[in-house]
């Protein structure tokens, strides 16, 4: 987690609203990626809970499609 705290919230979400942005089940999928710092977690001043930038949940690089069988 960043020690830095963020006045501005407008640019970040909650770990609830990152795991619907990203279409998870549940958010152990967001503390599985933060856990393998694939996402950071900051500090919002007014409420001491941890909430992620929007734009590196949306820049996590996205799932390759399966690849496609190859036909002789």
């Amino acid at each position: 987690m960043s020690k830095k705290n963020i006045n501005d919230s407008t640019e970040y979400i909650s770990k609830r609203q990152a795991t619907l942005l990203l279409g998870f089940k549940n958010s152990r999928s967001i503390a599985e990626l933060i856990k393998q710092k694939y996402l950071k977690t900051y500090m919002i001043d007014s409420s001491k809970r941890e909430v992620l930038k929007k734009e590196e949940v949306l820049v996590l690089p996205q799932q390759n499609p399966p690849p496609k069988s190859i036909k002789q």
